[in-house]
C-alpha cells in the first residue's frame, strides 16, 4: 500500500498515526516511518495494515449500531 492510501484510510477512520499506533499496539515511530525513504529504500507499509483499518471501521459501525439498538430497547422498556 502506498503512503497516501494509508493516510486516506486513517482519515476515513477518523484517526491519526498516533492513535493507529496505539490501537495496533506498535511504536508510533514505526508507523510514522512507513512510506519514508531510508538508505535509498522506501519503508513499506505492512500488508496487514489495510485489512486492519477496514476491520476497525467495521467494528466501529457495529459498535454504533449496537449502541443505537440498546438505546431503543431501553426507551421501549421505559414506556
Amino acid at each position: 500500500m502506498e503512503k497516501q492510501k494509508f493516510i486516506n484510510l486513517l482519515d476515513l477512520a477518523h484517526i491519526n498515526k498516533k492513535e493507529f499506533a496505539k490501537i495496533a499496539n506498535i511504536p508510533y515511530g514505526t508507523v510514522n516511518n512507513w512510506g519514508l525513504k531510508r538508505k535509498g529504500k522506501i519503508l513499506a507499509i505492512p500488508n496487514w495494515v489495510e485489512p486492519f483499518i477496514y476491520y476497525y471501521l467495521k467494528a466501529k459501525k457495529l459498535e454504533y449500531v449496537t449502541e443505537e439498538i440498546c438505546q431503543k430497547l431501553q426507551e421501549v422498556k421505559e414506556e
